[in-house]
């Protein structure tokens, strides 16, 4: 009788200690999370714009395209730069497409190589060249140095949010600045330190 005592015992001690493990793992966790808060896209350089006038481009299939400005359809746009010679943008662009028609937004590919080299990035990167623009200045003006480059634009041609974007997690960033009123998820963390649970 007195062995089955002492075993229910230390069944209960063993059963509360490794319940007070479980808790102090679990803080731990919730630390460990708000130290690795979920990343937005990166924004490297400062541009020489936030706002991309109503502008026209020849696509590189032969198409006119228009960009920026007041839109007629109430659309927003997002513009992706990419290279047919990056791993990164090959991965990018099927998830970018299927994001943009969840979130009826206006996909636009650009690149700033020469059109012959664009047309076998499309290729490559199985892009319809009617939505594939070849032009440098544009990518200057918003600081794309690397790529892929994202940069969203609202309705009447500003520039709500823009980044390096390597995930699907990225782009919602870019809607969720949008959405907060930040310019990057980091700035409404570093505004709001209690937002994530301690």
């Amino acid at each position: 009788m007195t062995a089955l005592i002492v075993t229910q015992g230390t069944l209960w001690l063993v059963l509360a200690a490794v319940a007070a493990i479980v808790l102090l793992l679990l803080r731990r966790l919730r630390g460990l999370y708000r130290r690795v808060a979920p990343l937005g896209a990166l924004v490297p350089t400062v541009p020489s714009v936030m706002r991309l006038p109503r502008t026209g481009f020849v696509t590189i299939a032969g198409t006119d395209l228009t960009a920026g400005g007041e839109r007629d359809d109430g659309r927003r746009q997002l513009l992706l730069f990419v290279s047919g010679s990056c791993p990164v943008s090959k991965k990018m662009v099927p998830v970018t497409v299927n994001f943009c028609e969840r979130e009826n937004l206006d996909l636009i590919f650009m690149g700033d190589e020469t059109v012959e080299e664009q047309r076998a990035a499309a290729q490559a990167l199985r892009i319809d060249g009617s939505r594939f623009v070849s032009d440098t200045e544009t990518g200057r003006l918003f600081g794309v140095d690397r790529v892929p480059f994202a940069v969203l634009l609202g309705r009447d041609g500003d520039v709500e949010a823009r980044g390096l974007v390597n995930s699907r997690e990225h782009l919602e960033s870019l809607l969720t600045a949008t959405e907060t009123g930040y310019a990057s998820i980091q700035s409404f963390l570093a505004a709001h330190p209690h937002a994530l649970p301690s």
